[in-house]
Parts: structure tokens; sequence; C-alpha cells
């Protein structure tokens, strides 16, 4: 299962944000996307969510989907902004009973998820009173329990300590192994590289790299180098 961009170009309030963007994402894959500040990686992130249309270029989608938002799930930075239930469970259960699952259902997925991401002795609490890790992965949770093919991870451990980041690490290996797509826009360059299989490079809204995740951190690496050199 892939999802293949052509040619695509964004541009919004007049401004060029991604241009000439062609590039496969396919399951079973953790892609990292890097680049600088303003460069363009959220906002690929967030085309491939669905929440804008791109301005010209193609979306090829796998046959019976018909918007690309189907295949996929959106986690932001601060997991906070995406927590709304009052207890770990009823935040999980929220977004299922908006699409009209049945209580079987809706159970079924929800013990799945917080198995999954070790949250199931949790289920009962506060989410406010959780580590910064376990707040992350539960914003997970709550996006892998409606089954996207692809999860779409926006610097989410930018905000997190070092046990914090383990534990998110910890998730994206599993999700790795139950066969989801994953994609992740970050800075932290060392943590990502050793549990991602590609890395993509954006410079000023185009892609200048896409391949072998070493290379693209080393090549990511000089620039911001030589960036800072010219200061």
């Amino acid at each position: 299962m892939e999802i293949i961009l052509k040619d695509i170009q964004v541009i919004l309030n007049g401004r060029v944000i991604l241009n000439d963007i062609s590039t496969t994402f396919s399951y079973r894959e953790v892609v990292m996307i890097v680049g600088s500040n303003g460069s363009g990686k959220s906002t690929l992130l967030k085309l491939l969510a669905g929440l804008f249309e791109p301005t010209s270029g193609n979306i090829i989608l796998p046959g019976g989907y018909k918007d690309v938002s189907e295949l996929t799930g959106y986690v932001f930075q601060n997991p906070e902004t995406q927590i709304i239930g009052s207890t770990v469970w009823e935040d999980v259960i929220f977004g299922l009973e908006n699409i009209g699952l049945s209580k079987e259902e809706m159970e079924r997925r929800a013990n799945y998820v917080l198995d999954l991401l070790e949250l199931s002795k949790l289920r009962d609490y506060d989410p406010y009173y959780l580590s910064g890790g376990q707040k992350q992965r539960l914003a997970i949770a709550s996006v892998l329990a409606l089954e996207p093919e692809f999860l779409l991870l926006d610097e989410v451990t930018a905000m997190l300590d070092k046990n914090g980041k383990k534990e998110v690490l910890s998730a994206i290996s599993k999700l790795r192994e139950i066969g989801k797509g994953i994609l992740v826009a970050t800075h932290e360059l060392n943590l990502f590289s050793e549990v991602c299989d590609r890395c993509i490079f954006i410079d000023k809204g185009k892609i200048v790299f896409d391949g072998d995740v070493h290379d693209g951190v080393k090549l990511y690496k000089e620039k911001v180098k030589r960036d800072f050199s010219e200061v």
C-alpha cells in the first residue's frame, strides 16, 4: 500500500511552501523528514493529513480510497492539544464514538491500542496527571484506534524528557511491527536515525535528498554547519 505524490506544489497566503514534491510513502516503512524551521516539513504532514489540498500536482491513493485523510492519522507536537477525555479510556473512545462504531467494536479497538502502547493500567487516570511520554503515547493511541494505515508524527518528542523520548521510540517500533507506515518530522536526528528506514531532507520547500537515513542526516548536518558559518 502506497501514497504517491507527483509534482506537488502548495501555496499558502501567496507564499510557495512546497514545490515540485514527488515521492512515495509505503506502509511498513518509517520515514524521517528533516529540514530547518519553515522548510515545509509540517506542511507536508498536514497535506498528507488532508487538512488542505495541494495547489497543483496529484496525490495518488490505493484503490478504494477517495481522500488521503482516510489513510492517515496526524499526531501533534503538544499532546495536550489532542487530549480531550477526562480519563485515558474516554479519550481513546471519543474519536470512535464520533464515527458511530458499535460498543463492542469501540471496546475492542480501545483495549487493543491501550495494551499495545502499555497504557492499560492507566485507563482510569486523568490524562492531566500523566507524564509527558504517557500523554504522547495516549495521543498516538487515540489516533491509532481509528485504524489509519499511516501515522503522521509532527515533532512528537520535542517537548519530552529523556524517558519520554524512549517511550515514544518504543511505541514507534511497535507500530512498525504491526505494519503501519510512519512519517516523523523531527529535528532530533540522532534520536530517530536508528528506528527510521528512510530520510527525506526538505530545504526551502523542495526535496533535496530522499534515501538512506545516515546519508540524509549527514547531508543535513553539513548544511546546518554551512548556514551557521555564514552568520
